[in-house]
């Protein structure tokens, strides 16, 4: 296991997922960034959008959404902070319409520069975000 290295996804609620990996990729704000052992220290913010891990010996892609944070690697770590992160396997998509549709109602009755327009408006981006990535798993 010389080529593993630990990866670590953590919201403010809890530990998403810790497992020793060989790659990790992250939506940064700049681009997206792949990383594997001893990667060079790196820090960047994170977009809305995939977090991806492989596993030693597996083809198997690990997939999480993120909702921003910040990713920080030391070549022999990953953590992945996120405002908010869903393990894409464990998300029920007929709940992601509900909260989806639920929040447009809402949006469409506030007014453009109501603080609740714009929280609805990131909550239909999560759910819009969610949507396209089970449809890619299926």
């Amino acid at each position: 296991m010389a080529s593993t290295f630990i990866c670590d996804i953590v919201t403010p609620e809890r530990l998403i997922y810790s497992e020793e990996v060989t790659f990790v990729a992250v939506p940064a704000t700049e681009g997206d960034i792949g990383m594997h052992l001893k990667v060079a220290p790196i820090m960047s913010t994170l977009r809305l959008g995939e977090v991806h891990t492989r596993v030693e010996g597996s083809d198997v892609l690990r997939r999480f959404a993120v909702d921003g944070g910040y990713v920080e690697a030391d070549g022999n770590k990953v953590v992945v902070l996120a405002t908010r992160a869903a393990k894409l396997d464990e998300v029920d998509p007929e709940h992601v319409r509900e909260q989806k549709a639920e929040y447009e109602r809402r949006a469409s009755t506030l007014a453009e520069d109501d603080p609740q327009a714009a929280y609805a408006k990131g909550e239909i981006a999560w759910c819009e975000l969610l949507e396209r990535l089970i449809t890619v798993n299926q």
